[in-house]
């Protein structure tokens, strides 16, 4: 028997899934760090650490899955119209325009709810441990393998759950293009702030490392500023890159409606763009060409329509005239008829 997963629950799961491997991995991060000089705290984090993160687990699984008894709206209306496989079930206007905007808002949400779920745990665990008279240090330990968590399970839920619903997303604007609404009212979010997922890996990546250096000494403190300083003006390197491309595109779609020949010139060295490019130029060609085309079209049919308009009142002339010439030849015969009388 096949079970019939809900659409946002089969989003879901694997985030989840990467946030609970997440949670495993700043565990035995901190259990490798950590004191826990007194054995209740010890048994504390061993025991209600996993706990938390498996009950937050289940509850994204309640609330994603459609419980009826937790869940927004807008997964409602998802799940209601869209098969876990991503084929919709509703094809109305305004059914794929709701189904369009709860996608939306569930991109937008999810990271929101991951970074909300792992906090609750930190915060929770942080208490239980403090309660439990943990150290100062332990503490420490478990706030920054705790965030090292939450910032791997955001960074990922932020860019697979755009990428799982990226082909339902794209068949409700064409469904919506093609029917003559409009979907620039929708609030999106921008590309920049995934920009600084990219700063923040390094990051977190030399904090592990660092982590574990018996020694802290601030020449060692320094070059990983230096080293995190260069990553950064790296990243953003790449992105104005990325950004600038994006801009010639742009530009490049203002200036077809225009009537001139748009070419699309990139200064963009990756095979990628340049071949994107060079089948925008042919598109744009066609474009011209068939514009062109229908112009010369307009004018032999102006032209066309001016001879049948000349045409037209020469005829009417003659015709009128014709017209005329019987009655004035139906009064000669009339009036020699009457002399004859």
């Amino acid at each position: 028997m096949k079970i019939n997963i809900p659409y946002t629950l089969n989003i879901m799961l694997p985030i989840i899934g990467w946030s609970i491997l997440c949670s495993a991995f700043s565990f035995f991060l901190i259990l490798s760090l950590a004191s826990f000089e007194l054995e209740v705290t010890k048994k504390t984090f061993l025991y209600a650490f996993p706990v938390l993160v498996l009950v937050f687990g289940f509850l994204g699984v309640i609330r994603y899955g459609g419980a009826k008894f937790w869940f927004g709206e807008e997964i409602k209306i998802i799940n209601e119209n869209v098969s876990s496989s991503g084929e919709f079930l509703s094809f109305g206007t305004d059914t794929i325009k709701k189904i369009f905007n709860s996608l939306v808002y569930i991109s937008r949400s999810t990271t929101i709810n991951v970074f909300a779920g792992g906090l609750s745990v930190l915060v929770l665990m942080i208490l239980a441990l403090w309660v439990n008279q943990a150290s100062s240090f332990d503490l420490m330990i478990v706030v920054v393998g705790g965030v090292i968590a939450i910032f791997f399970s955001c960074a990922f839920a932020t860019f697979f759950c755009q990428q799982a619903m990226f082909d339902a997303v794209k068949e409700c604007r064409r469904i919506l293009i093609e029917r003559g609404e409009d979907t620039e009212d929708v609030i999106l979010s921008s590309i920049a702030p995934k920009f600084y997922f990219l700063f923040f890996l390094p990051f977190f990546t030399i904090l592990i490392v660092f982590l574990f250096i018996p020694s802290f000494s601030f020449n060692a403190a320094m070059l990983c500023f230096v080293a995190l300083l260069m990553t950064f003006i790296i990243d953003k390197t790449l992105f104005s890159y990325i950004s600038n491309s994006l801009n010639e595109l742009q530009g490049f779609a203002k200036e077809l409606p225009v009537g001139e020949r748009a070419v699309f010139i990139t200064g963009s060295l990756d095979k990628e763009i340049v071949s994107l490019s060079e089948a925008l130029n042919k598109a744009s060609e066609q474009i011209y060409s068939s514009k062109k085309e229908l112009e010369k079209s307009k004018e032999d049919m102006a032209k066309r329509v001016e001879e049948l308009e000349k045409f037209f009142k020469l005829t009417v002339n003659r015709e009128l005239k014709m017209i005329e010439l019987k009655k004035e030849l139906k009064k000669c015969i009339e009036k020699q008829n009457s002399k004859t009388d």
